[in-house]
């Protein structure tokens, strides 16, 4: 079984040599694993540098996404089926399939389909998605009470976190840390923080071309307190910051969705425990008391008093730590992801022959 799998752009994906070559040196997660066990292509910007040179001419007069879903549409033939990892990619090749009236097997990793504008474009190309899966439990709960999107058609899929990569260090912890991006609430953070003298570094920065509104805020306050750093990090860069961090802070703004849930499960990875907003959407991974702390949404005072004790009592914040390295391994390793994606896409590819044989 062959698959194709269109990921976002801007993500500097080595080539797969290259990529096996800083897996084998324990530089970065097993980013090809995916590509190894699932037998995938993989459509990212490197891709597109090998096609043909005449579909490159028209492509470079068109935004990246549709680059990817209009070369994917002309070679999805190849392939048993056409993975979408993320909706900017996976309603437009639904979209096109549907006006052309085209039937190719297609599953989609969606986060945050209770967005208007992205459900809207959901229930357009519904009927051409075989299986949409969701990493939250609360985006899945939308899809079936609100979209009324039919049960077969969901999956909730738990997220990954390479284990391997990221793995209890043994190091003083010295620092703690908050990490990424999207939908983070870090001038809640820098005011918890504020004449505390606990030392943080803020890994944050431009992602994928883009500078979020969310890390401007984070820049634009003007009197930043000596203790917090801000700066992006590499994954080695990164995994050396975890290993330093006595627990992780996650602070998130009110949101439905699932944000922060890569560093969260790179954390626990880690062995670390984690301070989180409770924002509506972030529900299904941390264990309150246990794996972590969470704390109400945009209250500092709370944050403040949540990093106090954890690192004034770092043998609380090590015993959770290692509560959410065990729940990590139990239920969110990088094989359970790719063995759960397995078990859909030859369902998925089943169903599709049956339908073809009865047509």
């Amino acid at each position: 079984m062959k698959i194709l799998t269109l990921i976002s752009s801007g993500l500097n994906r080595h080539d797969l040599q290259t990529q096996l070559k800083e897996e084998a040196a324990d530089k970065s997660p097993r980013i090809s694993l995916y590509q190894r066990e699932l037998n995938s292509d993989m459509l990212d910007e490197s891709f597109l540098q090998t096609i043909p040179k005449w579909r490159k001419i028209i492509y470079k007069f068109l935004p990246i996404v549709l680059q990817q879903v209009i070369e994917a549409y002309l070679i999805c033939h190849r392939y048993d089926l056409v993975v979408t990892w993320a909706e900017r990619l996976a309603y437009p090749f639904a979209f096109l399939l549907k006006i052309t009236n085209r039937r190719v097997p297609h599953i989609t990793l969606n986060s945050w389909i209770s967005n208007p504008k992205k459900y809207k474009f959901l229930k357009l190309t519904i009927s051409h998605i075989d299986r949409i899966l969701l990493w939250s439990s609360v985006q899945k709960n939308f899809a079936l009470n609100n979209l009324k999107i039919p049960e077969s058609k969901i999956e909730f899929i738990r997220k990954f976190a390479d284990q391997k990569f990221f793995r209890p260090i043994e190091k003083d912890t010295d620092i703690i840390c908050a990490v990424g991006s999207e939908m983070r609430d870090y001038p809640t953070l820098v005011e918890a923080l504020r004449g505390t003298n606990i030392p943080c570094h803020i890994a944050t920065g431009w992602t994928r071309g883009k500078l979020y509104e969310t890390v401007k805020a984070l820049y634009n306050i003007k009197e930043l307190p000596s203790n917090i750093t801000i700066g992006p990090k590499n994954y080695h860069e990164l995994r050396e910051l975890y290993a330093r961090s006595r627990f992780v802070v996650v602070p998130i703004l009110p949101t439905d969705t699932d944000n922060g849930l890569t560093c969260i499960l790179e954390s626990m990875a880690m062995g670390k425990a984690v301070i989180c907003s409770k924002t509506v959407g972030q529900v299904d991974v941390i264990q309150d008391g246990v794996t972590g702390i969470y704390v109400p949404v945009q209250d500092p005072i709370a944050l403040r008093e949540a990093i106090q004790f954890l690192w004034n009592n770092p043998h609380v914040a090590k015993k959770m730590g290692m509560a959410g390295r065990k729940y990590l391994e139990e239920h969110h390793t990088f094989e359970q992801f790719i063995e759960s994606m397995r078990i859909i896409i030859e369902k998925v590819v089943s169903e599709y022959k049956i339908r073809k044989k009865n047509l």
